[in-house]
């Protein structure tokens, strides 16, 4: 018999530019052009971009895995939907030993209309997390091939993928630290 996660409960924090720089960048325009305006949303892709659309239904607010990329700033716009939560820890080390410190991780409520980038080698959970009864969709940005790493606290193993989803034996590394855990997303104020 398996004994009990201990869970890491993330209270959920409006987002801004300044609170999600660590992380990533909010595409935005600059405040108040006077006409038309082209940002460089500073993508960055190894590989060929691809361009995806994600249907999120509501799942649950809590998960296990965290996942990095190192080929791609990749990025997100919620197209449709009600709020979502996104949950972040910084980039650590490349190296495929180093994860986040699980106190570390962050949560971001994210409204329709939004877009951001993370930065390469920045920590994510895998989904984004819808807290209301109406699903979301995602424009994701990628790569291909898609070089990711995925921890699971839970079990403290990382996969470590050379293209996400077409790699059939990705390379697993066994942490000594993040076994045993499990995060959950407070509702609270959502």
């Amino acid at each position: 018999m398996s004994s009990p996660l201990s869970r890491i409960r993330l209270a959920v924090q409006p987002i801004s530019a300044e609170v999600f720089a660590p992380y990533g960048r909010l595409l935005q325009p600059r405040a108040h052009p006077v006409q038309r305006d082209f940002t460089d949303a500073g993508l960055e892709c190894d590989g060929r971009p691809t361009l995806n659309v994600i249907w999120q239904p509501p799942e649950g607010l809590r998960f296990t895995r965290l996942e990095r990329h190192s080929a791609l700033t990749q990025g997100f716009v919620h197209l449709q939907g009600g709020p979502a939560v996104i949950c972040v820890a910084a980039a650590t080390d490349p190296s495929p030993e180093s994860i986040p410190d699980p106190h570390a991780l962050r949560a971001f409520r994210v409204e329709p209309g939004m877009a951001w980038l993370f930065h390469r080698h920045t920590w994510h959970a895998l989904d984004r997390y819808v807290p209301g009864p109406e699903a979301c969709t995602f424009l994701i940005i990628n790569s291909d091939p898609n070089p990711t790493q995925i921890v699971d606290y839970a079990t403290g193993v990382s996969e470590l993928h050379a293209d996400l989803g077409n790699d059939s034996a990705p390379r697993r590394i066994d942490h000594a630290a993040g076994q045993g855990i499990e995060f959950e997303i407070d509702s609270t104020g959502l």
